[in-house]
């Protein structure tokens, strides 16, 4: 038996796809390029899978990770050329690697996941407005973003079953930077002990801004140990 990791992308219409859909769209993948998978023992046999950390439906991604175990070795170039050539629209998968087969499974080993986020402008905002006028409104937002993130605590409202309450985010936020074109690039823990969502932060950003506005976001990496 071998235990194979799969990193995958999820974009267009796929990120509209739930979890188990995920789940169906390789199970029916793996069997259709007529991959030697392992199925569980009992009433209902399925392919043993195991995804890292289930991604919320309307975000994309460049780095989800699942792992499956094969009744025996596959050429991993041919395994990824034959899995896209049955995957749907959306889906894509970026690399494949044989691992130890002893560790524990990539679920129970995540511990991180890193996000861009990107602010979505009004446009009406840049109505007239001169080029280094179109920058200076940006920048303001982002010198923003950096005092709400460097608060010694960033505290945001969370709404469970029965009521409202402020949380702390900040010691889940593991480190953050800005990219080229200014999204936020944060790493945040995520995992089965604590799991920080992206729309949590930016909740909290929107209230310290005492503004309403969109933005994007994009799953770039999982980490684990």
């Amino acid at each position: 038996m071998e235990k194979l990791q799969i990193v995958y992308s999820k974009s267009k219409e796929a990120i509209y796809l739930s979890h188990l859909d995920v789940i169906k769209v390789f199970e029916e993948a793996l069997s259709r390029a007529d991959i030697p998978v392992v199925f569980s023992k009992g009433y209902n046999p399925r392919p043993e899978l195991v995804f890292a950390h289930p991604l919320t439906v309307g975000i994309e991604s460049t780095g989800e990770i699942l792992e499956v175990k094969l009744e025996e070795k596959v050429e991993t170039s041919y395994l990824v050329k034959q899995l896209n050539r049955v995957l749907p629209n959306g889906i894509t998968v970026l690399s494949a690697d044989y691992v130890d087969k002893d560790k524990k499974n990539i679920m129970a080993r995540v511990y991180g996941a890193t996000y861009v986020i990107t602010l979505l402008y009004d446009e009406k905002k840049f109505i007239d407005k001169s080029k280094k006028e179109i920058e200076k409104i940006k920048n303001d937002y982002k010198e923003k973003m950096i005092k709400y993130l460097e608060q010694k605590n960033i505290l945001v409202l969370k709404k469970s079953k029965d009521r409202m309450e402020r949380i702390d985010i900040k010691s889940q936020i593991i480190t953050y930077d800005f990219t080229l074109d200014d999204s936020l690039e944060i790493t945040v823990l995520t995992g089965s002990k604590s799991n920080l969502k992206p729309d949590t932060i930016m909740a909290g950003y929107i209230e310290f801004i005492d503004e309403d506005i969109e933005y994007n976001v994009k799953r770039t990496k999982i980490l684990y140990k």
